[in-house]
């Protein structure tokens, strides 16, 4: 008879997807399950299913969640396109495999054995302007026989084309507006606390803060008043700002020494750097230059070009006054080679109202030149 057959239709995309509601990737543990429809808005595999010990029922397991059990590594897979039918019947496309993952998630390509980051090419970063990234594509159904219509003797129909596979590496940045760095016990997680409402561990000794801490600061009600009249939105606190606090940074910190390498990368979201000095410091100057050039030798070098604004902490123990503080403000503008120092104690809460209320208004400021350079970008 003459040749029917509807070709089967595409297989689904494996694609991440911003959520806003999550804020760690503990979701894709080995020990958390968050199905979704085809196999996996978390890990594919868990530790009840990686105990099974009967071979049937390890295969139910598979069959039933469609994922592949592999120690720590955790399979997703969209669902198949559908078989083609009778009287010109296209088969349906398949469904996308949605996995949700919080914001800042970056995606790389991971080719190697190692955790060399250089093995890894990047596809993204999961955010409120990318907020989905396809990662493997679904593959072409194969021609049903009513392609063959019109052609010569003996054509043949193109087969099934299989979807893409592959293995990614998921690695969470923190998204902040300023990051708080400085060497250890120089008073970063009482900042914090002080103007938001943050409880990170305080203590006096170094290294209290082991990971990164996040707070926001919400604008006096002044300020928020004025973002009403304007029509922004008052109760989301649209002026506020995300503060993150780094764990103390040390000397060959860029080279994996100390508690901080491991979060430079967050460092690298964020709009300012709002660096913390130590007023009471004999060698703060030395730890200023430091800190930045730590900073510099960090991956690219590109946290050395991100604005920062010098904070020194604990002006309430400065002996000598006044005198003293405009002697120690000139050795540091020298050292700064720009004029954004401003003094705070964290403790007693001194200056850290003023503090965030101009760095509110800085921080606005980077974000509309942003905005523009877009603007600017697109329409040229």
């Amino acid at each position: 008879g003459i040749p029917d057959g509807g070709s089967g239709g595409r297989g689904g995309n494996v694609v991440f997807t911003l959520d806003e509601s999550l804020n760690t990737l503990a979701g894709l543990s080995a020990r958390t399950l968050r199905p979704n429809a085809f196999g996996g808005g978390g890990a594919a595999a868990s530790s009840k299913r990686g105990s099974v010990k009967k071979a049937a029922e390890v295969a139910a397991a598979v069959e039933e969640n469609n994922v592949v059990v592999k120690e720590r590594l955790y399979s997703f897979r969209a669902e198949d396109g559908g078989n083609g039918g009778r009287m010109y019947d296209n088969g349906r496309c398949g469904e996308d495999c949605l996995v949700r993952v919080p914001p800042g998630t970056v995606i790389q390509t991971d080719f190697s054995t190692t955790d060399d980051i250089q093995d890894k090419t990047e596809l993204g970063t999961i955010s409120y302007d990318t907020p989905s990234i396809i990662v493997a594509r679904g593959g072409e159904g194969g021609e049903g026989t009513a392609t063959l219509k019109g052609k010569k003797k003996g054509a043949t129909r193109r087969g099934p084309q299989g979807g893409e596979r592959g293995k990614v590496h998921l690695t969470l940045e923190i998204v902040a507006d300023v990051a708080l760095v400085g060497v250890p016990n120089v008073g970063k997680s009482t900042f914090l606390a002080a103007v938001t409402r943050a409880k990170p561990r305080i203590a006096d000794y170094p290294f209290t803060t082991v990971v990164p801490n996040l707070g926001t600061w919400i604008p006096p009600l002044s300020g928020r008043k004025r973002d009403a009249e304007q029509g922004e939105d008052q109760a989301a606190g649209s002026t506020g700002l995300v503060l993150c606090d780094v764990p103390g940074l040390i000397a060959g910190a860029s080279q994996g020494v100390g508690l901080g390498h491991a979060f430079l990368r967050h460092i690298e979201r964020c709009r300012v750097i709002l660096h913390l000095i130590d007023a009471t410091s004999e060698n703060l100057i030395e730890e200023y230059h430091m800190i930045n050039e730590e900073l510099a030798q960090y991956g690219s070098g590109n946290l050395a070009n991100m604005p920062q604004v010098v904070v020194v902490n604990k002006m309430d123990q400065v002996e000598g006054g006044e005198e003293a503080k405009q002697e120690l403000a000139d050795r540091l503008k020298e050292a700064m080679g720009h004029t954004r120092l401003m003094w705070v104690s964290a403790k007693e809460k001194e200056g850290v109202d003023d503090l965030m209320v101009r760095m509110s208004s800085y921080v606005g400021k980077m974000k509309e030149s942003a905005s523009v350079a877009v603007v600017a970008n697109t329409s040229s």
